[in-house]
């Protein structure tokens, strides 16, 4: 039997990602998983506003810092809620332009992300755990570089890996189409079109783990507002004074889950979906997301040829 730990959507938060870490060893399971999204969403300036003050504003509420333990507090914060701490002063401030944002944001992505790698090799390297990491539809391409510089963590995307003797797995960080129009989203038929490039080199499909960043349409594991894409940035829509939710997932995944019927789904992309359900044979679980308040939500699963021994989820 193997046992594996399935987390995703933890946007950069540095908390949920030392849960992570630390979940190999804690939950004494023999493979790690972490599905897409795994950078932040905003950088959060830290301006110096004489020798000894800077102020910040981070999460509508305003901090005047007097000395370096509170810079250093609040920077932890920030960092622990999936947001990227940067100090600075106002005349930085005035000259970034939008360009010049943008690439401070990917250089801070490209830091945090390589010092998690860094985490995981100073700690799991001699364990025997397998670590498996893939990019999702809000993460940049340039990651692919430092995700895939790891002699050790292994970028699963758009791979087949063998878990153990049993069971393959098939990854894909790609999306179908969002309000939010981000990187890794793709057209239903191409979305399609990469689930059937892996599995048609899956030598067992029937055991093996579906690793798909969106959950099957549907499902009960992809409900979500509905947006009003007509306003930028796009609204939930309102009806009698109720949020309107509906099936935001892909009818692709779907598709190839119903069609293959492997032992094992792993989704994410959707963080209020949290749930397990059946399609078919087929288990399908999303995990769900909290990163913002450090909660790493995840699954343990343990595999057995043909079949699933148990699962469970987790949070904490």
């Amino acid at each position: 039997m193997t046992k594996i730990f399935y987390a995703t959507d933890i946007h950069g938060s540095d908390r949920a990602f030392r849960k992570f870490t630390n979940a190999g060893k804690f939950y004494q399971v023999e493979a790690l998983i972490l599905g897409g999204d795994l950078t932040g969403k905003m950088v959060v300036p830290i301006v110096k506003q004489s020798e000894s003050t800077y102020l910040a504003d981070f999460l509508g509420n305003k901090y005047v810092l007097k000395t370096e333990e509170e810079i250093q507090a609040l920077e932890r914060n920030i960092s622990d809620s999936g947001y990227y701490p940067y100090r600075t002063d106002s005349e930085e401030i005035d000259e970034l332009s939008k360009e010049k944002v943008d690439q401070l944001f990917l250089k801070l992505m490209r830091e945090r992300l390589n010092s998690w790698i860094t985490l995981i090799e100073e700690r799991l390297r001699e364990s025997g755990i397998q670590v498996y990491l893939t990019g999702g539809n809000d993460d940049p391409l340039e990651i692919e570089e430092i995700l895939n510089s790891s002699d050790f963590v292994i970028n699963a995307q758009e791979k087949v890996c063998r878990i153990d003797n049993y069971h393959e797995m098939i990854s894909s960080g790609l999306s179908n189409p969002t309000p939010w129009r981000t990187r890794r989203e793709v057209s239903e038929e191409k979305l399609a079109e990469s689930i059937e490039a892996m599995v048609s080199k899956v030598e067992d499909v029937k055991n093996c783990i579906f690793n798909l960043h969106s959950p099957p349409k549907d499902s009960q594991l992809d409900i979500c507002p509905l947006l009003d894409t007509s306003v930028r940035p796009p609204k939930p829509v309102m009806k009698s004074g109720q949020i309107v939710t509906y099936g935001a997932g892909s009818v692709a995944v779907k598709t190839s889950i119903e069609k293959y019927q492997p032992l094992l789904g792993l989704f994410g992309h959707i963080h209020e979906s949290r749930g397990v359900v059946h399609i078919g044979r087929t288990l399908c679980i999303n995990p769900g997301s909290e990163y913002s308040e450090g909660i790493l939500r995840g699954a343990i699963i343990t595999l057995d040829k043909g079949k699933i021994r148990g699962h469970q989820l987790t949070s904490g």
